[in-house]
């Protein structure tokens, strides 16, 4: 479903609460073990977004904020929640929220031919929704062309698919305008615990007792650099708080050149206390 949505140019809103794993696991316990999965699932390269809120509050707003970016860009965006966050009691005021207006997607001017697949400066193509009058509008899993109709053809293959990924740089751009890193606790403070998820909650407490700076990434992918170096500046020492095995979040920042200094890992079902 999720490289459907990649290939058709789909827009879908998908949740995943993380609870231990593999299989079965322990249903009822909460883990951040997930990550990974959602930053790779579904074959092929594609734009997604990937979203990973600390509390109901962000939760809130980055879904709606979700559903604005799914129907603009016409790709799937991720909820990466948990548990603990899924099933816990927040409490806030949901008039003190920034509002996200509802964004209407790129609609087809009625100029014919109709391309449901027109490459455009942004990748974005625009939409026509049944039942539009005299308008073939065909959807299409396999390699397409601008019609929707399927093709092996070698530069079509090139042209369509760096088509879509065409979004992922104008998304990242859009993204510079929101709020993609949290930073809580002790500003200045050369010591950072990072975290993700619902994590944001008891590393804020321990930011506050005890004079560290905490840092909170909601957006996961595409990856907010710029404002990950920004809250970084002048930092001696990264200590990375995650409830999986390999600290799965250590290895993203990675890639980009950060260094982790300590993890402290907890992957028994249980959330993290202050004991």
């Amino acid at each position: 479903g999720l490289s459907l949505s990649g290939m058709a140019e789909l827009p879908i809103v998908i949740v995943i609460a993380q609870r231990p794993g593999p299989s079965t696991g322990v249903p009822t316990y909460t883990a951040q073990g997930d990550l990974d999965y959602a930053l790779n699932a579904g074959h092929g390269e594609f734009a997604r977004l990937l979203v990973a809120p600390g509390d109901a509050e962000q939760a809130f707003y980055w879904s709606s904020l979700a559903l604005n970016i799914s129907w603009k860009y016409q790709i799937p965006s991720i909820i990466l929640t948990d548990k603990a966050l899924s099933e816990g009691t927040y409490s806030f005021d949901i008039y003190q929220i920034e509002a996200i207006n509802e964004e209407k997607p790129l609609l087809w001017n009625r100029k014919k031919p109709y391309k449901r697949y027109l490459d455009t400066k942004t990748g974005i193509s625009p939409l026509a929704f049944v039942p539009e009058k005299d308008v073939v509008i065909k959807v299409n899993s396999y390699e397409h062309d601008e019609y929707g109709f399927t093709t092996e053809k070698p530069q079509k293959i090139r042209k369509m698919s760096e088509k879509r990924f065409r979004k992922q740089k104008y998304l990242e751009k859009e993204l510079q305008n929101y709020k993609s890193v949290n930073v809580f606790g002790e500003k200045d403070s050369p010591t950072v615990l990072l975290c993700w998820g619902s994590n944001k909650g008891i590393c804020s407490e321990l930011g506050q007792k005890f004079g560290f700076k905490v840092v909170q990434p909601v957006v996961l992918s595409p990856f907010p650099l710029s404002q990950f170096n920004k809250v970084l500046k002048g930092v001696k020492k990264i200590i990375s708080i995650e409830n999986n095995l390999t600290g799965q979040l250590t290895k993203l920042i990675s890639r980009y050149g950060f260094r982790v200094d300590e993890k402290i890992l907890k992957h028994d079902g249980r959330p993290f206390s202050l004991e």
